[in-house]
């Protein structure tokens, strides 16, 4: 499979863009402190469908700000994804996006459906719709409260924990979480410790470390706390869309929201085999779950 790579430029950022396969276009969405790699075991398998696109969202990997402070926030995170579609001529496309990337998915839904073929909103942490005691909003608040306390990376090693479905006990633990982090500033055996759980080539290792002050010092708050999602734009998007979540997630602070938007606005809610990165865990399991939703809206 021939992947095409391109530097894209938007409005504040030059973005780092890959291209694959032919048909209808599908955009990949990562989540906070991801990149385009952390789909590359399902591209081979969507590129015989789809023309597949994969990205690293602004200021993150391989994608610069033309400011090192230049905004982050979901509007413009969405214009991302239209500057992509324009670059490339392409009309309207598919859109899966997961955790943060979801969000994003969201954001365009409210201002850019008619770029929208449809969408598939996986596990958004949109706590900020729940009450403010919300068991999901203060696991989210902890994250961003060890990160002003202990540092970005102590915090980034959290939420990896959260996002793991049986995190090993290295993560779990508050000693574990500081090891992890001294470890990774220094460059010693963090790395090839992470990258036995995730299965990840070293690079891109050092790649998605390397987010962990953007994700826990400035996405965190404009993803998780700051943005609210427009509802009655979504209820007239117009587009065939859903909200996903993970047979293995109930309890993460990123299920319940996908529920509450689902029954608030009459839209479905699927359901996805294992938990919040499925398309790395089980790759296969998760192209024939997207290719028989993504078939639904085509029909």
């Amino acid at each position: 499979m021939d992947t095409e790579v391109e530097q894209v430029r938007t409005k504040g950022a030059l973005l780092h863009v890959e291209r694959s396969g032919q048909g209808p276009a599908l955009v990949l969405i990562p989540g906070g402190g991801g990149d385009a790699g952390v789909y590359g075991d399902v591209v081979p398998l969507l590129a015989g469908r789809f023309t597949v696109v994969t990205f690293d969202r602004r200021g993150n990997s391989r994608s610069r700000l033309d400011e090192p402070d230049g905004p982050v926030e979901m509007s413009d995170q969405a214009g991302d994804v239209v500057s992509i579609l324009d670059h490339y001529g392409i009309d309207r496309a598919f859109v899966f996006g997961s955790s943060g990337g979801a969000i994003i998915a969201v954001e365009l839904l409210t201002r850019h459906a008619d770029r929208l073929l449809g969408a598939v909103v996986h596990e958004p942490p949109l706590v900020q719709i729940l009450p403010a005691d919300s068991a999901e909003r203060r696991a989210l608040e902890d994250i961003a409260r060890l990160g002003r306390e202990k540092g970005a990376m102590r915090a980034y090693a959290a939420f990896g924990a959260m996002t793991m479905d049986d995190p090993p006990g290295i993560f779990r633990s508050a000693f574990g979480q500081a090891l992890i982090a001294v470890a990774t500033r220094w460059g010693l055996a963090a790395g090839s410790v992470l990258r036995g759980i995730t299965r990840r080539e070293p690079s891109a290792m050092t790649r998605l470390l390397g987010n962990a002050d953007l994700l826990i010092e400035r996405e965190l708050p404009a993803i998780c706390f700051s943005y609210r999602p427009d509802l009655d734009a979504l209820r007239e998007a117009g587009v065939p869309w859903c909200t996903a979540v993970g047979e293995h997630s109930a309890g993460r602070p990123y299920h319940r929201p996908a529920l509450v938007i689902a029954e608030r606005l009459g839209v479905s809610c699927e359901t996805f085999p294992g938990g919040h990165t499925v398309y790395q865990q089980s790759p296969a399991d998760f192209t024939t779950r997207l290719n028989t939703i993504l078939d639904r809206y085509s029909s």
